[in-house]
């Protein structure tokens, strides 16, 4: 009897939680509680976000190819620096005076041949012309009116016939351009630049008969009178400079320019065939004008040195200088390349200074650098 009263209060207990399990599934409130973990439906999604982020960087990555639209200018300096040397020959603070070769006698030839009452002097040779440049630098432009020094540069041969070396044209140098630097750097007063510059081969295709019979009164004139209104010169203050051929033959060239009515201030000798038959025109050049011979070895050393030396010596003694006058003979070693042509900016840079201070600094010592 007990046995089957448990059996029955365990069947109903049953029913009664079978029941309530039934209620709960269909109850609203407890079945957004069962729902709720549809997140994990919901997670599936949240990954594919996640993952849709991926793809971006190809896109953060094509702005990797900007870079070459921002390198394409780099070429751009590649113009600039092929065109530099255009803008580098504008660069000269100053302004170039070319003038057409003579063809007539120098000024004091027609005065002295009219003065005697004698026959006009003849036409100048083809050889003894030349096309002349001159520079005019900001600073000697300043006062026009103001006589300044001038430095006449002679250049060497010129198979090539490159016109105005040395003066804008050929690839040796600029001596504009260096008389320029030392202006601006306050090392040398104002003063003017110019060359003549032949290109017939009889004037300049053979060193030892280069710028024969040179004239140097007249090319003074006809700077001057190119000049007119710009610049003027002052002719107590005159230096020559001949570079190479520029000072090889004795019957031209520098040999001719320290013999001219014009007395020299100083006369550069610079590198030139060192024969015995100009040391003694330097030698007995005025008294009162600065000779300074300078020569390298690096690559001309085959040359009279010894005997050169000893007939510039020998003048010397005969013709002594003015006190305070140089008479010097220096052996240069240049570090740049074409020691040659290098010879030039070494001496200009090493002697304008000097020579054209207030009192010509005679005490510089002859010291290769």
């Amino acid at each position: 009897m007990t046995g089957r009263r448990g059996r029955a209060r365990a069947a109903r207990a049953g029913a009664l939680v079978l029941a309530a399990g039934l209620a709960a599934a269909c109850s609203p409130g407890d079945a957004a509680a069962q729902l709720e973990p549809a997140p994990v439906p919901a997670a599936q999604p949240e990954p594919a976000p996640a993952a849709a982020p991926r793809p971006a960087p190809v896109p953060a990555a094509a702005p990797r190819p900007a870079p070459v639209p921002a390198a394409a200018p780099r070429p751009a300096p590649v113009p600039a620096a092929a065109s530099a040397p255009k803008p580098a020959a504008g660069q000269l603070d100053g302004a170039t005076y070319d003038f057409e070769r003579p063809r007539a006698p120098a000024s004091g030839a027609r005065q002295q041949s009219a003065s005697t009452g004698g026959a006009a002097a003849p036409a100048v040779p083809p050889e003894q012309r030349w096309l002349g440049r001159a520079f005019v630098h900001r600073l000697a432009a300043a006062e026009p009116a103001r006589p300044l020094p001038i430095l006449v540069f002679l250049h060497g041969t010129n198979e090539a016939r490159i016109e105005y070396r040395w003066m804008g044209g050929g690839q040796e140098g600029d001596v504009r351009r260096i008389a320029a630097q030392l202006m601006e750097a306050g090392q040398i007063p104002p003063v003017l630049v110019a060359a003549p510059s032949a290109v017939l081969p009889a004037a300049v295709a053979v060193a030892r008969t280069s710028w024969p019979a040179f004239d140097l009164d007249a090319f003074l004139d006809a700077t001057a009178e190119r000049l007119r209104g710009v610049a003027t010169l002052d002719r107590a203050r005159v230096l020559v400079a001949g570079h190479s051929g520029g000072g090889c033959n004795p019957a031209g060239g520098i040999a001719t320019a320290v013999r001219a009515s014009t007395p020299l201030h100083a006369a550069l000798v610079i590198d030139t065939c060192m024969d015995v038959d100009l040391a003694l025109p330097l030698a007995r050049t005025a008294p009162t004008t600065h000779v300074v011979v300078s020569w390298q070895t690096m690559s001309w050393a085959r040359r009279p040195f010894v005997d050169f030396r000893r007939a510039f010596q020998r003048g010397v003694d005969a013709h002594p200088a003015a006190p305070g006058v140089l008479r010097e003979l220096e052996h240069l070693q240049p570090t740049e390349p074409m020691p040659h042509d290098a010879m030039v900016p070494l001496v200009l840079r090493r002697w304008l200074p000097p020579l054209l201070s207030p009192d010509a600094a005679p005490s510089v010592p002859c010291v290769s650098p």
